[in-house]
């Protein structure tokens, strides 16, 4: 899809939440500000199946991938989680050739698991939270932060190597 013609932003982006054993994937839809978890591939030392993620490139067309990367604090030497998220992001630029923006995740998964339980003891959701759920629940909470950074208002929230 392309970028909307009044805001110069994409039109919607796959948002991934990288992970070791899994990477938890959300679509953003900036021209209406939403994001929904899609789904929780198994991953191989931090490296995705790449014929799922091309289907899901394919199915989704987005015209922007997000990567959540877990950033050290100022000071520190960046930690593997951190390196493995940034060598993903890298990948997916040179496999797509889609813009690809990496963004703070930090506290994504526990934002993402407290909604879930919120969900299953408000009733809201029936079945058990599992990891997984937890996987693309905060890729989702990756795209809520993103799509903040589009806002006029926002401050940018990215960082770009």
């Amino acid at each position: 899809m392309p970028a909307t013609p009044e805001a110069g932003r994409p039109a919607s982006a796959l948002v991934f939440d990288h992970g070791g054993r899994r990477i938890g994937v959300a679509l953003a839809l900036p021209v209406v500000g939403t994001a929904t978890p899609i789904t929780t591939l198994a991953a191989r030392g931090g490296v995705p199946d790449w014929p799922v993620v091309d289907r899901l490139v394919g199915e989704w067309q987005p015209a922007a991938l997000v990567v959540g990367v877990p950033y050290h604090a100022a000071g520190a030497a960046p930690g593997t989680s951190e390196a493995a998220a940034l060598a993903f992001a890298a990948a997916l630029a040179e496999r797509y050739r889609l813009p690809v923006t990496r963004i703070d995740e930090t506290l994504s998964s526990a934002e993402a698991t407290d909604r879930l339980r919120a969900q299953r003891q408000s009733g809201v959701r029936k079945q058990r939270v599992r990891t997984a759920d937890i996987d693309a629940m905060a890729a989702c909470v990756i795209a809520e932060s993103w799509l903040k950074t589009l806002e006029p208002t926002a401050q940018p929230g990215s960082r770009e190597p």
